[in-house]
């Protein structure tokens, strides 16, 4: 498994755990915009956009990871 994919595992368990938290963080880092509707989507949205390792690292990091 590379590390990408050990990535979006994690994330995909985020998401699936501890959403609010998530999107906090998306939002901090200005990868999502702040909207009070489709919750879970703009998270999952985000992640199946592909986004840069780079982008993951730094969720992954705010998340304590």
């Amino acid at each position: 498994m590379t590390k990408k994919n050990l990535k979006v595992s994690t994330l995909k368990f985020e998401i699936m755990t501890n959403l609010d938290e998530v999107l906090k963080v998306l939002e901090k880092l200005k990868l999502v915009a702040p909207s009070e509707v489709f919750f879970e989507s703009r998270a999952e949205d985000w992640l199946y956009s592909e986004p840069p390792g780079q982008d993951m690292d730094k969720v992954l990091k705010e998340l304590g990871y």
